[in-house]
């Protein structure tokens, strides 16, 4: 309904507010590089203490890395909420990042366009792809596991863990 989009729309004001802004010849220019930075060594205890604080709460967190040559079709994240893929085409690609690290993790290149993808485990350790060449490839941690053709170009995967 309308309610659930005013409220994401609202969240995401909130967060705009709190950043810096510039209006440099009437273009908006936010600044997502100030603030305070929360220091890797500080104890789980102090981090959840911080969950109370205005300043914390309205912090940006960006992914790092989160960038294709191309343009980047589709994006999910793991069952787990740990991991967070996308994939992009020119070249065909997948890039999988670690939530906790706000970094990437791996990139992986495929040989043709990926129409969709779904991720079969809790984590990014199964997934399969639908590519532009009619092909469905199912892939593991350690890389490319197996390849199928089909009579058909396929629009949309789904998976049905059993």
């Amino acid at each position: 309904g309308k309610g659930g989009g005013a409220a994401t729309d609202d969240s995401a004001g909130d967060v705009l507010q709190s950043l810096r802004l510039s209006n440099p010849n009437g273009v908006k220019v936010y600044n997502v590089a100030t603030g305070r930075t929360i220091p890797k060594w500080l104890s789980d205890q102090k981090k959840r203490s911080l969950r109370r604080d205005e300043d914390y709460r309205a912090r940006v967190e960006i992914l790092q890395e989160l960038e294709f040559n191309g343009v980047s079709q589709k994006v999910k994240c793991s069952k787990d909420g740990q991991f967070f893929m996308a994939s992009g085409i020119h070249p065909p690609q997948v890039k999988v990042y670690e939530l906790n690290e706000l970094a990437i993790k791996f990139e992986r290149h495929l040989d043709a366009e990926i129409v969709d993808f779904q991720i079969l485990t809790e984590d990014y350790s199964k997934m399969a792809f639908v590519c532009a060449d009619r092909s469905v490839q199912i892939h593991a941690k350690f890389g490319a596991y197996h390849k199928v053709r089909t009579p058909k170009q396929a629009r949309d995967l789904a998976y049905s863990p059993a």
